[in-house]
């Protein structure tokens, strides 16, 4: 079976840690529409790139209003921006990372990308992976490189993530997405 990704407000998650959700179905109603037209190109493009295919049938994906809480990969909790290709950015960015650990191949590219980087920080090593897939896929697959152009100028703020970025640009995407298929 084919993964697919849910998305999904949940009261019990916005009520359990008291979240905002005024506009918040609004919000996810907007995002759903636009995911769903890219969600079997994401997957399959995913597996593309990578070789690796998602463990699970199903993918929840959360999303919440905008507070002051990173999105997080599991379980994967994002927030709905008002701009909806950047919360699919995200959503893209959060599955990458469910995929280098959790796929039927049981080959864990987190752990293999922080061997490859051993002078990184975990959280670097890591990101650089997950940006190198998110790099391809937005290139290769989706056509839209401008979207890595603003995660770029965006993650500048977050050292690690900034960093990450300089190393995929310097080796380049596919020299370490070929260097993690082996």
């Amino acid at each position: 079976m084919k993964t697919k990704i849910r998305l999904q407000v949940s009261r019990l998650l916005n009520n359990r840690f008291e979240l905002q959700t005024d506009g918040l179905q609004k919000k996810f109603e907007l995002l759903n529409l636009e995911f769903v037209k890219k969600e079997e190109i994401i997957i399959d493009g995913l597996k593309k790139i990578t070789g690796l295919t998602f463990l699970r049938n199903y993918i929840d994906v959360f999303v919440i209003n905008p507070d002051n809480r990173p999105a997080i990969s599991f379980p994967i909790i994002v927030k709905a921006n008002e701009n909806i290709e950047r919360t699919i950015c995200i959503i893209i960015h959060e599955l990458i990372h469910n995929l280098m650990w959790d796929n039927t191949e049981k080959d864990s590219w987190s752990l293999k990308v922080q061997e490859l980087f051993k002078e990184e920080n975990p959280k670097t090593a890591i990101h650089i992976s997950v940006h190198a897939i998110m790099e391809a896929l937005y290139v290769e697959i989706l056509k839209n490189p401008g979207e890595i152009e603003k995660d770029i100028e965006i993650m500048g703020k977050y050292p690690d993530y900034k960093r990450a970025w300089e190393i995929v640009k310097k080796e380049g995407y596919q020299t370490i997405i070929n260097k993690l298929k082996k």
